[in-house]
C-alpha cells in the first residue's frame, strides 16, 4: 500500500480519530453475514477507516507554530532512521542509535534555551516512565551549552542518555531546524513519525499504540 504525505495540524485530531476506532476491530468482517448478501462494502469502509488512521499517524506533524511557518511533512517517514551518534552528555562513552534496535525509541532534540522544551520536558519524562518497557528516551542536545543542557535535565529528573549535537551535523541529518523535534522510531528502525513543537506524554502513547496495531 502506498501512503500520500499529508499535514494534521493538531495531534488531537489523531487522538479523537483513534479512541472512537478499534483499528484492530474495524478491518474485521462479521462472520454472521449471510451467504449470498454482501458484506464487502463494511470491509473496504473499515479498511479504509483503518489506513486513514495510519496516514495520520505515520505523517502527522504536532506543530503549535502558525500556518504560513509549518514545516511539510518529513522525507524520512517510513525509512530507515539516518546514522545518530555522538559522545553522552554526562561524559559517558559514544552513543548510537543502532544500540536501540529492537524497541521504539523517541528521538528527542532539544535545548536548555528553548521554552518549548521546558513545556514538554515534564511530559516526556511521565511518558519514559510509563512506557519504559516499551519505548526508549534518546535525547539530543542542540546548539546548546553541555553545562547548561545537564542542569536543564537533572532539574526534570531526565534519566534517558543524551547524545551531544556539537557541531549541528546530527540536526542536518534529520532536518531539525529548532527544537523540540521528535521522532518516533519503530524497532526494525525506521521512522515511523516526525513531531514538531511540544507533546504530551498521552499524546506519545496513543502514537505507539497505534505503531504497534500496524506491526511495528
Amino acid at each position: 500500500m502506498e501512503y500520500v504525505q499529508q499535514e494534521v495540524s493538531d495531534i488531537s485530531e489523531v487522538i479523537d480519530q483513534v479512541e472512537g476506532t478499534d483499528p484492530l476491530n474495524a478491518v474485521r468482517p462479521s462472520p454472521r453475514v449471510p451467504k449470498g448478501k454482501k458484506g464487502g462494502r463494511g470491509i473496504r469502509l473499515g479498511a479504509l477507516v483503518v489506513g486513514a488512521l495510519f496516514v495520520a499517524f505515520a505523517t502527522f506533524l504536532a506543530t503549535r507554530k502558525p500556518a504560513s511557518t509549518q514545516s511539510s511533512p518529513s522525507p524520512l517517514l517510513f525509512r530507515s532512521a539516518p546514522v545518530l551518534s555522538g559522545p553522552l552528555l554526562d561524559g559517558g562513552k559514544t552513543m548510537s542509535l543502532s544500540n536501540l534496535r529492537g524497541k521504539f525509541v523517541l528521538v528527542n532534540f532539544f535545548a536548555s534555551w528553548c521554552g518549548s522544551c521546558k513545556t514538554e520536558m515534564p511530559q516526556l519524562v511521565a511518558f519514559a516512565e510509563s512506557e519504559a518497557n516499551t519505548v526508549e528516551v534518546l535525547g539530543v542536545d542542540y546548539d546548546d551549552q553541555s553545562s547548561s543542557a545537564v542542569s536543564f535535565l537533572g532539574s526534570y529528573g531526565a534519566k534517558w542518555p543524551v547524545i551531544v549535537d556539537a557541531n549541528g551535523q546530527s540536526a542536518l541529518r534529520w532536518g531539525v531546524s529548532e527544537p523540540p523535534e521528535s521522532f518516533l522510531v519503530a524497532p526494525d528502525g525506521k521512522v515511523v513519525t516526525k513531531i514538531i513543537g511540544p507533546v504530551t506524554a498521552r499524546e506519545l502513547s496513543l502514537l505507539v499504540q497505534i505503531a504497534q496495531s500496524k506491526g511495528y
